[in-house]
């Protein structure tokens, strides 16, 4: 009986170790994805970013509908590159791995910096996580199958911080006039 134990522990053990190295690599692998294609999108190649998305895609954006296939997110990538918003830092970070078959859910943060015409020249920041689930292909590759990110920054308090502002300031000008 403490033989049995011994082994099943062992296996237990040897599992684990190499479940968390095999974690360890798939984690790596998608951070490595995921720069190259901050570098892609901060360098304007849509072509070469979209080929690291699944032809049958879902993408969840914050604040807009659900796009559903590469033709949609391709179109609503093209009418906001348009609007003349660019992107100046992008950067993201894998906190959690989780695989399951061909599947693979990449948790984690992201830090964003653009400039927005309708926001005039002041660059805008933002931070927040996002969920992407990656779906592995037949030589190995991984695609993106569903992505979705939010912010962690909340707009309606930034537009109370701001209307507070700026009641105080004008309601401090009035006590210097007076």
């Amino acid at each position: 009986m403490k033989t049995l134990l011994s082994v099943l522990l062992s296996l237990f053990l040897i599992s684990s170790f190499v479940y968390s190295q095999d974690n360890a690599e798939l984690k790596e692998k998608v951070q490595t994805m995921n720069n190259k294609l901050a570098e892609l999108m901060l360098a304007g190649d849509e072509d070469a970013m979209w080929e690291y998305y699944a032809d049958d895609v879902i993408s969840m954006p914050s604040y807009q509908p659900m796009m559903k296939g590469m033709e949609a997110c391709k179109k609503a990538s093209e009418e906001m590159m348009s609007s003349g918003m660019e992107m100046l830092e992008f950067k993201s970070t894998v906190t959690d791995i989780i695989q399951s078959g061909d599947l693979v859910v990449d948790i984690g943060t992201y830090n964003i910096t653009m400039k927005i015409p309708a926001m005039g020249d002041q660059p805008w920041s933002d931070h927040g996580k996002y969920m992407t689930i990656w779906e592995m292909q037949d030589d190995g590759s991984l695609k993106v199958k569903v992505e979705t990110w939010n912010t962690d920054v909340n707009p309606w308090m930034e537009m109370q911080k701001a209307q507070k502002h700026e009641g105080h300031e004008g309601h401090m000008e009035d006590k210097e006039v007076k």
